[in-house]
């Protein structure tokens, strides 16, 4: 006899529930993260401790976080879309086959990162706390959500790297919310 499948999204069809996590998020959580296996999922990580000779973007460790995010991805089964790396903070669009496999890969990725940031050795713990706060997820349908959603992250890419001018972002407006929502 099969088992019934989990449900990975509580209440996604009639809450509408989507994001999960960030600032926004106080204390414990009391709902578990709704993660999806079908959909992209937008994984924002920030640090505040991540600037100046700590920067993600700094020449010694930027290409090292993004090897990590990629390996990591493949060894826990998740499928890294799109990656940009902002100097404080991370964007990711990302698929992962199931619950335990996305964290798993968040689990790791944030430790590893903080371990290669701040120069810490396994087993020798700083005592500071590296991450902002819980990791936010954002779930994305496929089309006009995921292509905006791709265009915001290429577009953190671009101000990080200097190639375009930084623009303010509406606060009430995310990405893949357009003018009239």
């Amino acid at each position: 006899m099969r088992k019934a499948k989990q449900d990975l999204l509580p209440g996604f069809g009639q809450l509408g529930v989507k994001k999960f996590g960030g600032s926004s998020l106080r204390g414990n959580a009391r709902e578990q993260r709704p993660i999806a296996v079908k959909r992209p999922i937008h994984l924002v990580m920030k640090s505040s401790r991540a600037q100046g000779e700590h920067s993600f973007l700094s020449k010694k460790r930027a290409r090292r976080i993004e090897d990590l995010v990629h390996r990591q991805g493949r060894l826990h089964g998740v499928q890294v879309y799109r990656f940009a790396n902002s100097g404080n903070h991370l964007h990711l669009v990302i698929k992962p086959v199931s619950r335990k496999a996305f964290q798993k890969y968040v689990r790791a990725i944030s430790g590893l990162i903080a371990r290669i940031t701040l120069g810490a050795e396994k087993g020798k713990a700083l005592g500071l706390k590296f991450w902002d706060a819980r990791p936010f997820t954002r779930i994305i349908e496929w089309g006009r959500d995921y292509r905006n959603v791709c265009n915001y992250v290429l577009q953190n890419t671009l101000e990080a790297l200097g190639f375009v001018e930084y623009r303010p972002r509406n606060a009430k407006k995310g990405p893949g919310k357009s003018k009239g929502s």
